[in-house]
């Protein structure tokens, strides 16, 4: 049985330049720097939307290489219907985004916003003891098939680190590790995923400075 090879970047490419079209349409209005960034979430949330639909996201131990192969072929078996289906998708990308994200222009905001936030010193040390690919990847999955397809990789980050944080300012790091290889970890993680419908406020917060944005 031979070996199919698919050109990813020339899919991504391909799924890129679709995109470009629609997001003008939706957000011709926005200045050049903004459509920009938002141009890139579309790009990002998108391709993850359709992992997530491939299964690749399913996979344990997931491989890069593997999944680039298996996207660019999902992508080349459905592009006489991707149109409609980024169409309908985007669609819901617009009401989570407004949703999801809280924009600020300034450094002061910025920082008023986010001086709440601190971690524990023990979550780094946790962080590289876990397959963070793997379970960034399970929660994107999760977050898309709970209906959050806005600013995925940004939201799943944080709801990682949050969880891992309370559990080592609780529990200590051995413990969170512990709670990671038993599966409780992604349980806690499921648990929140599935209660954010009832979360009306942003998850995600972007700075947006001179055409570049920040997220947090």
């Amino acid at each position: 049985m031979g070996y199919y090879y698919c050109d990813f970047d020339a899919a991504a490419a391909a799924v890129d330049s679709m995109l470009r079209e629609l997001v003008k349409e939706h957000f011709g209005d926005m200045p050049h720097g903004e459509l920009e960034a938002v141009r890139e979430f579309v790009f990002r949330d998108f391709m993850h939307f359709l992992a997530t639909r491939a299964g690749i996201y399913n996979w344990r131990k997931f491989s890069e290489e593997r999944g680039r192969q298996r996207l660019c072929m999902y992508i080349e078996r459905k592009w006489q219907n991707l149109w409609q289906l980024a169409t309908e998708w985007l669609n819901l990308w617009k009401i989570k985004w407004s949703q999801r994200v809280r924009l600020v222009f300034s450094e002061e905001e910025f920082k008023r916003a986010t001086q709440s936030v601190k971690w524990s010193n023990g979550m780094e040390d946790v962080l590289k003891k876990i397959d963070i690919t793997e379970l960034r990847l399970f929660v994107i999955a999760n977050l898309i098939r709970h209906g959050e397809v806005a600013g995925v990789e940004q939201i799943a980050e944080y709801l990682i680190r949050d969880e891992i944080n309370a559990i080592v300012e609780r529990h200590g790091p051995e413990k969170a590790v512990e709670m990671y290889k038993s599966g409780k970890l992604a349980s806690r993680l499921l648990a929140r995923i599935a209660s954010l419908k009832n979360v009306g406020d942003p998850l995600l917060l972007l700075k947006f400075d001179f055409g570049k944005a920040r997220n947090y």
